[in-house]
């Protein structure tokens, strides 16, 4: 994760038993926690996703070897996005919620889920945050589910987790 003036850049990547990469996601967060960007790459293909317009609404392409497929859904400030059980997008997750859901109190919220052929479709996931930086959450109908420690940060607490600034500072 790199913070600065911006917002947050995530970068995450899966690898298989032998250290071969599986997948690589990119995740761009406003200030605020607003999506701003996604890219996500794995041998399904390569999508990327952003809100704009008016009406709001979440666009971008989806690139395989069979040719390029137009992604559109709605979106509003309510929505959150998961790239399948990721951490990445569970830490983005809880700091859109982190204001809105209190400790001891769950939600359900409108969504866009992005599965591990990069498909993707509209869901809503139950959200439960179940300690100060402890967060459960599901899809409504029975699918994949997280469960994400955060430290005072906002990041995942993983052994290989890092972060640095966004920006450099041009006077070093």
């Amino acid at each position: 994760m790199a913070d600065g003036g911006r917002g947050r850049r995530w970068r995450a990547v899966t690898t298989d038993d032998g250290g071969r990469l599986e997948s690589a996601l990119l995740v761009e967060a406003a200030p605020d926690g607003r999506l701003l960007k996604v890219e996500a790459a794995s041998a399904a293909g390569l999508l990327t996703l952003h809100p704009d317009g008016h009406p709001r609404r979440l666009h971008g392409n989806l690139v395989r070897a069979g040719g390029i497929e137009h992604v559109t859904l709605p979106w509003s400030d309510a929505h959150l996005l998961f790239v399948g059980v990721s951490p990445v997008s569970a830490a983005v997750a809880a700091a859109a919620l982190r204001t809105r859901v209190g400790v001891g109190e769950g939600a359900s919220v409108p969504a866009v889920q992005v599965g591990a052929d990069l498909g993707v479709m509209a869901a809503t996931w139950r959200i439960a945050r179940v300690g100060e930086r402890r967060w459960r959450m599901l899809v409504a109908d029975g699918g994949p589910s997280l469960v994400v420690d955060l430290d005072a940060d906002g990041i995942p607490t993983t052994d290989d987790a890092e972060s640095w600034p966004l920006e450099v500072d041009a006077n070093r």
